[in-house]
C-alpha cells in the first residue's frame, strides 16, 4: 500500500501568504497614491565621470526630475552644465560661477526658476537701479551630491573656461561631512552605481543588486517611499530607536549640526570641509576673483512646524538644539578668511511667513523660496561691496 503524502502544517499558510501579499501590496500602493501621496525619487541617469570633479552631467542629456510638487526639466548644455550655452566673454559681461549641491542646482525646479537664473535677474535689477553698465551671467556649475571638495574641483574645472569675476558657494549644512573627496565613481548608463578610491575596486554583486531594487522601488512605488519616510521621520520609530540605542543621534549626521552636546565631533568634520573651502579661497584670490559664501538654511531653520516635527521625531527638547550653531561656524570661518558671507535667512523668513518657501514633501526651496533668497542675496551683494560695486584688486574685505 502507498502512504498518502501529507503537506507540512505550515504549507497552507505559506500558500495563503503568497496569494495575499501581492494584493496587500497593490492595495497599499493604491491607498497611498490616493490618500497619502508621496514624492517618488526621480530617475536622474544623466551623469558621467570626470577626472577633475569626480562626476558631472552628461553633455546634451535631458531628463525630468519629477515629484508630486514639481516636474523640473534638466537640459544639460554641450559641456555638462545644467545651463544654457555660453559664448566667449565680451566687454561689459560680469560672470558669476555658482558652486553648490542640490540647493544651488535647484532640485525639482525649471531652469528659469533656478537659483542661477533668479540670482542673475536680481543682480541685474540692482545693476539697473545703480546705473551700473554691466550684464550679469550666473553660470550654474552645481550638481546634487557635490561637497566642498567638488566645489573646489568644479572651480578648477570651469573657471579657465568662463573666466568668472566672482565665485559664489551655496553651502548646505549637510556639506560639513565631506566624505567624497578624491572619490571615483562607477557610472553605467548615466546612473551612479558605486563610489571608490584609487586602489579599490567598485563594490559589485549582491549589495549592488539590493541597491538597484531599492532604487527601482524609490522611482516607482509611493507605498515604498511612504514606508521609508515613516521609518525615517516617525515620532514612534524615533523613540523606539533611541530607547534601544541611546547614542543613535550620533549617527544622525544632519541633526548633529544642531545638537548642543555633539559640537566637538561636528567641529572636526567642519575642519575638513573648511580646508577645501580655504583652498578655493586661495584659488579665487590668485585669479583675482571675488568669492562669497551662502550658508543655506535647512527647512527646520525657517519653518516652525518642521522644527516642532523634528523635535517630536527625535525625542528632543528646545534646550538640546541650537539652530544657529552651523551659521556661527560658517560665519567665523568667513571672517577669519576674508570671505563675504551672504545670508538668505532674513529674506526667507520674511517671505515664508506669507507663503511657503520650501516644498511640503521635500526639504528644498520651491520657486518662491529661490526668488526670496535671490532677492535678499542681491541686495546684500551691493551692501557688502562685492564687485562690480567696489574696486577690489586683492582680497575681499569682510
Amino acid at each position: 500500500m502507498f502512504r498518502k503524502c501529507s503537506s507540512p502544517k505550515w504549507f497552507p499558510q505559506l500558500v495563503l501568504f503568497i496569494l495575499v501579499s501581492p494584493l496587500a501590496l497593490l492595495w497599499g500602493e493604491m491607498f497611498t497614491r490616493i490618500l497619502l501621496p508621496q514624492n517618488v525619487d526621480s530617475k536622474m541617469n544623466i551623469f558621467e565621470t570626470d577626472p577633475i570633479v569626480g562626476f558631472i552631467f552628461k553633455p546634451n542629456a535631458t531628463t525630468n526630475e519629477k515629484g508630486k510638487e514639481y516636474n523640473g526639466l534638466y537640459k544639460i548644455n554641450s559641456i555638462g552644465l545644467r545651463d544654457r550655452e555660453y559664448g566667449p566673454k565680451t566687454a561689459g559681461i560680469f560672470r558669476v560661477l555658482l558652486l553648490g549641491d542640490s540647493f544651488a542646482v535647484s532640485h525639482g525646479l525649471q531652469i528659469e526658476e533656478s537659483l542661477s537664473r533668479q540670482l542673475e535677474r536680481a543682480l541685474q535689477e540692482v545693476a539697473v537701479s545703480q546705473k551700473t553698465p554691466v550684464t550679469f551671467e550666473v553660470i550654474n556649475a552645481a550638481a546634487g551630491g557635490y561637497s566642498p571638495f567638488n566645489y573646489l574641483q568644479a572651480y578648477r574645472r570651469w573657471a579657465p573656461i568662463f573666466s568668472p569675476n566672482a565665485a559664489v558657494v551655496a553651502l548646505s549644512p549637510d556639506d560639513y561631512e565631506c566624505d567624497n573627496d578624491h572619490v571615483r565613481y562607477l557610472i553605467e548608463d548615466g546612473e551612479i552605481l558605486a563610489r571608490y578610491k584609487d586602489g579599490e575596486e567598485p563594490k559589485k554583486g549582491g549589495g549592488l543588486s539590493v541597491r538597484r531594487l531599492r532604487k527601482w522601488l524609490s522611482w516607482n512605488s509611493e507605498f515604498y517611499v511612504l514606508l521609508r519616510n515613516f521609518f525615517y521621520y516617525s515620532d514612534l520609530v524615533g523613540r523606539i530607536t533611541l530607547s534601544r540605542n541611546p547614542g543613535g543621534l550620533e549617527n544622525d549626521t544632519q541633526m548633529q549640526l544642531y545638537l548642543t552636546s555633539y559640537r566637538d565631533n561636528v567641529t572636526k568634520e567642519w575642519a575638513k570641509s573648511f580646508s577645501y573651502l580655504q583652498q578655493l579661497r586661495d584659488a579665487t584670490a590668485a585669479d583675482g576673483v571675488a568669492m562669497a559664501l551662502i550658508p543655506v538654511p535647512l527647512k527646520l531653520e525657517i519653518d516652525s512646524a518642521q522644527y516642532r516635527q523634528t523635535l517630536l521625531a527625535k525625542n528632543l527638547t528646545d534646550e538640546q538644539l541650537d539652530l544657529d550653531q552651523q551659521l556661527r561656524e560658517i560665519s567665523a570661518f568667513c571672517k577669519k578668511n576674508n570671505i563675504v558671507g551672504l545670508d538668505p535667512r532674513p529674506g526667507l523668513r520674511e517671505r515664508h511667513a506669507q507663503v511657503a518657501c520650501y516644498f511640503t514633501l521635500d526639504g528644498h526651496w520651491n520657486a518662491e523660496g529661490v526668488r526670496a533668497a535671490a532677492s535678499s542675496l542681491a541686495k546684500q551683494w551691493l551692501e557688502r561691496g562685492l564687485p562690480p560695486w567696489a574696486n577690489l584688486t586683492g582680497q575681499v574685505v569682510n
